[in-house]
């Protein structure tokens, strides 16, 4: 037992300072695309706190399975490298009873990731895009500087000529493409930004003004006194909801509008198991690859995870080209691992009578 716990310990230990690097890796790679919507509005840091709790549940649905993985091989094959795996089954343990510090880190890591995945994710995400809405809404005049060209908002460039106060401007030029036949030209002598956070509505409202369409074989223009132009930004609309943004429930009522449907309700159910594999995996694998010690480990963690990841992500590529079921493009990682994890923890645990004969130890 106190083997047990040492084991456990030494786990656990790898497995938080793994999966808290991974997060904020990570959270980085969303963080840089994020600082012109955030910190380029003069968010409050309340608002930065909560979109960093917000992008928690995404980034530990890769983190998590990645960390109990990387933990295992450095655990074990530290253990393995300091012969403390010979000395254990030397002293009558079974490969079975060293594993079970793995097996109990993985079993927490799965059930932790069913939660995540099937409830937590959802809400999350919705709360994420609602907090960075609503903080591009009430900070969108931040966006605007004076006698710079902005293109903060999607598709759109902005030039402000003079800023009469933070939500007031005059001479205002704004070129738009991208999700209109033709591309628009607007020039304006004033206008004034009227943002509704509840609705993640921001709307540019201009007086005196010309509108300016041009295509390949025709274009048109007109004069008005007052125009009204919504402005949109990087991030999807509030109203678009996406798969990701789905409960369990929804997607499996859902499953016959499409196969994205399919695929995501799939891959939310797949993905926490890879923890019970690799929880399995790690060890035998660990200790069947010799004395390479931690960095042997970790680089061999990250060659299965590498190979885990792309067989997921082409699986769920050739289901969404209709070219694979949905459940075999999300389940045969899965299964993939689930056979090899089997057989090399079959073929560690039949180690234990060879050893046993050896040494003249009993079980």
């Amino acid at each position: 037992m106190l083997i047990h716990r040492s084991i456990l310990k030494e786990l656990f230990f790898n497995f938080l300072v793994i999966v808290a690097f991974l997060s904020f890796v990570l959270f980085m790679e969303k963080f840089v695309r994020l600082t012109m919507f955030i910190f380029g509005k003069g968010a409050e840091f309340t608002d930065v706190v909560k979109v960093f709790l917000f992008l928690q549940p995404s980034m530990l649905l890769l983190a998590i399975p990645m960390a109990i993985l990387i933990a295992v091989f450095l655990t074990y094959g530290r253990m393995s490298t300091d012969n403390e795996m010979v000395v254990l089954k030397g002293c009558g343990m079974s490969f079975w009873s060293v594993s079970k510090p793995a097996i109990m880190l993985s079993v927490t890591g799965f059930l932790i990731l069913f939660f995540i995945s099937t409830y937590l994710l959802p809400r999350s995400m919705n709360s994420f895009k609602k907090t960075v809405y609503e903080t591009i809404a009430k900070k969108a005049s931040v966006a605007i500087d004076e006698e710079t060209f902005s293109t903060v908002f999607k598709g759109t460039v902005i030039f402000i000529k003079e800023m009469l106060s933070n939500d007031t401007f005059k001479g205002i030029f704004i070129y738009r493409e991208g999700d209109t036949k033709e591309p628009l030209l607007i020039v304006a002598e004033e206008g004034s930004i009227d943002a509704n956070p509840e609705e993640g509505v921001i709307n540019l409202s201009m007086r005196n003004g010309i509108v300016h369409t041009f295509g390949e074989k025709s274009s048109s223009e007109a004069s008005f006194f007052k125009y009204d132009f919504v402005l949109t930004s990087e991030i999807e609309p509030r109203k678009k909801i996406k798969l990701s943004e789905r409960g369990i429930i929804e997607l499996w009522k859902g499953r016959e509008r499409g196969v994205g449907w399919k695929v995501e309700l799939n891959r939310r159910l797949a993905i926490p198991f890879a923890c019970l594999i690799f929880g399995f995996l790690g060890p035998a694998l660990s200790t069947r690859i010799g004395k390479t010690g931690r960095l042997g480990g970790f680089s061999f963690s990250l060659f299965i995870l590498i190979l885990y990841y792309a067989l997921l992500i082409l699986g769920e590529g050739l289901a969404k080209a209709e070219k694979l079921p949905p459940f075999w493009g999300g389940w045969i990682p899965n299964i993939l691992f689930f056979a090899l994890s089997v057989f090399f923890f079959y073929m560690a645990y039949k180690d234990w009578p060879i050893l046993k004969k050896r040494f003249g130890v009993r079980g």
